[in-house]
């Protein structure tokens, strides 16, 4: 997205980048970027709604009071990560915006986090989509809105996260750019609820990846460099180690974004898998990342029937 990184490895938004420190260190042991915690809305609307369950005003304006109170209060606090995260590293920093309201205060985040000093804007603008009667062209047509608008709004380059079960992901991509995004990141990892059998009831699934998570990324990558060479592909879930983050370098991704690496290793699993592509590049006979990124793009001899297969079909034995 035009900014100049030491490395392709970025660190997601997450609590590991909620807070100076935390950015401070993931700039330390070798990220290239840092996205910074999202700024959610629902999580203003949420806090203010708990506020005003106990409130006992006789005035009828006191929740919105309280509304306006957590949102200048919460959203203070990003601007103030972003100030000081970019007074004390090197890095560049990606604040981040999960766009959901329907009014323009994501309008207002966007535009307040750039003049902060953010380098560039990664939005979600993730719904689920549980009402029967919306069509998935108005899901889409909401995120390309949503994207025109921050981007109408604000000078630094914009990246959008992008939800893994899409019907159409090129043509996706491609209107985003359309509109002004620079970028987009496969995938979002949504939270998803388990079953627990013995109380019978639903509960918070596993919310840390696994490196076979990857391949729901690795196709569409290649596609997109292919296809929509224009934007810029950050793979997120499943890069867990130097092997996966050159799997998705070699489709033509721009960079990695990394959480439940750190998660398991600490923020020293970032400089480990620096080494581990430095390490393949050198007994591969590369020079630079440039020199093999996108090298298994449709664009440039990728086996175009694999890239493009559906359906599993010599890879069972007959019955």
């Amino acid at each position: 997205m035009g900014l100049s990184l030491c490395s392709p490895v970025v660190v997601a938004s997450s609590p590991f980048t909620a807070t100076v420190e935390g950015v401070t260190a993931a700039a330390e042991a070798g990220a290239g970027a840092v996205v910074l915690k999202s700024i959610f809305e629902e999580q203003i609307i949420g806090l203010s709604e708990r506020l005003a369950s106990h409130n006992t005003s006789p005035f009828g304006d006191t929740d919105d009071y309280l509304q306006r109170y957590v949102g200048e209060d919460y959203r203070a606090q990003f601007l103030r990560l972003v100030s000081e995260s970019k007074a004390r590293t090197n890095v560049p920093i990606i604040a981040s915006v999960n766009c959901i309201g329907a009014g323009a205060r994501w309008i207002e985040y966007a535009s307040e986090l750039a003049a902060a000093g953010a380098d560039a804007l990664e939005i979600n603008v993730f719904t689920l989509a549980a009402d029967r009667h919306r069509r998935s062209e108005q899901i889409e047509e909401e995120y390309q809105y949503v994207v025109r608008r921050v981007c109408s709004a604000v000078k630094i380059p914009v990246s959008v996260k992008l939800p893994l079960r899409l019907t159409a992901p090129i043509n996706i991509v491609d209107r985003l750019w359309a509109v002004g995004a620079r970028g987009v990141v496969l995938y979002n990892r949504m939270f998803e609820p388990d079953v627990d059998v013995e109380r019978v009831r639903f509960v918070a699934g596993d919310p840390f990846s696994e490196p076979s998570e990857l391949r729901n990324s690795l196709r569409w990558t290649a596609l997109c460099a292919r296809v929509v060479p224009q934007v810029d592909v950050a793979v997120s879930t499943g890069v867990h180690t130097g092997t996966q983050a050159v799997k998705a370098l070699l489709c033509g991704a721009r960079v990695v974004q990394v959480c439940t690496a750190i998660q398991h290793g600490g923020y020293k699993a970032i400089g480990a898998i620096c080494k581990q592509i430095e390490e393949w590049a050198d007994e591969h006979g590369f020079g630079t990342i440039e020199e093999f990124r996108g090298r298994l793009s449709e664009e440039i001899g990728a086996d175009r029937e694999l890239l493009l297969r559906a359906q599993y079909m010599r890879f069972f034995p007959k019955i």
